[in-house]
């Protein structure tokens, strides 16, 4: 059954793959004669991967990089999708080869000067551990020394790619746009406003000392059915109250586009946990298309692109989650038979869901193998 907008009312009965922990077993050091590779092929070993109903799944091989290292210290700038490529050639595999050591703080995070350790267990299943932590070297400033130490876990996907989109990225309902605060003019009569401009705004009770600013862009439409799946709001800045009547008064500020009468007003959500996830393949035939992309100032869809994909909670889709990208299929005609003959779209790369909405996501592509375009396929990897 593909997990698809048809099928929504299944997606939540759906249970989703757990992570395979190795925590029980025991360690070996070197890897166990009953599992050889030859030729120097990349070794491809199988392990049960256990699903959320306590039952076992079809077995799943763990395919590894042939040259990966036997240690590995984590460095500033690293990410968990980075140092998964180190050890697998599938980097969604993370779950099925990390070993939390409950000896070592916040054991499911990986910190700059961690040491990793791959060895195998005494089953022949890989894993990966913590095996040291490394001091994090003193930072000296004046007039004095003290020490700072790096308590920041590294992402799973780098940060500057998709930041902006985890704390400026809105997708609302029509009707639910029209009923956001919104923008009346500025003290000042003009059309367009920015940075330490002076505006007016009406419908709602202003108790928020500092707002965002958004502009409901074009509707999100249901490939095939035409139906709506909201409505993304693109940022323009931010407002800072100054008086709350009617209307109220507020100075912009931090603004990256210009503001218009009109333009929305949302409360900004206190801070919370934004990357507190790990890669890991989509449930069993999940399949969707990307219908929109973030990235306005490119045309292209790259390695590194946000996209927006059709599929969302309903279909039990999380942060973490990744999909295979693949090119449309196409019908042609057989030049000797003269048949239509349907031609598979080939893959294109990978996205990880890193924000999820009710119906849609956001993915960031993270390899581009080949040209990506809108209304290409995402699905099991």
């Amino acid at each position: 059954m593909n997990i698809t907008r048809s099928s929504r009312l299944f997606g939540t009965a759906l249970s989703l793959v757990a992570a395979v922990l190795l925590g029980s077993c025991a360690q070996t050091p070197s890897r166990p004669e009953s599992g050889p590779t030859t030729g120097g092929e990349p070794a491809s070993l199988s392990m049960p991967a256990t699903a959320g109903t306590g039952t076992v799944a079809a077995e799943r091989p763990i395919a590894l990089q042939s040259d990966h290292p036997q240690t590995y210290t984590v460095v500033p700038g690293d990410t968990l999708w980075s140092i998964a490529q180190r050890f697998l050639q599938n980097p969604w595999q993370w779950r099925d080869i990390w070993r939390q050591n409950p000896q070592v703080r916040n054991p499911n995070r990986i910190y700059p000067g961690d040491v990793l350790r791959f060895s195998y267990d005494a089953s022949g299943k890989p894993q990966l551990e913590v095996a040291q932590r490394e001091e994090i070297p003193l930072l000296k400033l004046s007039p004095q020394v003290r020490v700072e130490s790096l308590t920041q876990p590294i992402p799973p996907v780098p940060r500057d790619a998709i930041e902006s989109f985890l704390t400026r990225a809105e997708i609302l309902s029509d009707a639910n746009w029209r009923k956001m605060p919104y923008i009346v003019a500025d003290d000042d009569g003009q059309e367009v406003y920015a940075d330490r401009d002076r505006v007016y705004a009406r419908g709602g009770r202003f108790d928020q000392p500092r707002y965002q600013v958004f502009h409901p862009g074009e509707e999100l439409r249901e490939p095939g059915s035409g139906r709506s799946l909201g409505v993304p709001g693109i940022y323009l800045g931010q407002a800072v109250l100054e008086r709350d009547e009617n209307p109220a008064s507020f100075v912009l500020a931090n603004t990256v586009a210009p503001v218009h009468a009109g333009d929305r007003l949302l409360e900004i959500e206190p801070e919370r946990e934004l990357y507190s996830f790990e890669p890991h393949p989509v449930p069993p035939d999940t399949e969707g298309f990307i219908i929109a992309k973030l990235d306005t100032d490119v045309t292209q869809i790259t390695q590194y692109s946000s996209v927006i994909i059709n599929l969302g909670a309903q279909e039990g889709i999380e942060p973490g989650h990744v999909l295979a990208i693949f090119g449309k299929r196409r019908e042609v005609t057989d030049p000797v038979s003269g048949d239509s003959v349907k031609l598979p779209g080939e893959r294109a790369g990978l996205l990880m869901v890193y924000k999820v909405h009710d119906l849609v996501s956001y993915g960031l592509v993270m390899q581009a193998e080949r040209s990506i375009r809108l209304q290409d396929r995402v699905t099991t990897p």
